[in-house]
């Protein structure tokens, strides 16, 4: 039986950019707009999640929280803070209009 991926994502004006974790083999992909931009295998996957969730006691199992913070990372190194505090300020105008 295939484990499912531990998953975690954030809107962009420009669409989302995901990360997915896959359990039983430790890969780590890394995608925006639906296409794929990074793709790692044990060690580099753990390395990349421990890199921005050092804090967290994920082991080799990380949680959403700590894909969470792969994907954050992902989008400073790729777009810069503008684009981290456009995506922020368009979250925090949805949430308020919910």
């Amino acid at each position: 039986m295939k484990a499912k991926a531990i998953t975690a994502s954030i809107d962009m004006p420009g669409g989302a950019v995901s990360a997915e974790f896959h359990i039983d083999t430790g890969r780590l992909r890394i995608f925006e707009r639906g296409m794929l931009r990074v793709e790692m295998f044990p060690p580099h996957s753990w390395f990349a999640v421990a890199s921005v969730a050092g804090n967290s006691r994920w082991g080799t199992r990380p949680r959403e929280a700590d894909l969470f913070l792969v994907v954050e990372n992902f989008i400073l190194q790729r777009f810069g803070m503008t684009a981290y505090r456009e995506e922020t300020s368009c979250a925090r105008e949805q949430a308020a209009s919910a």
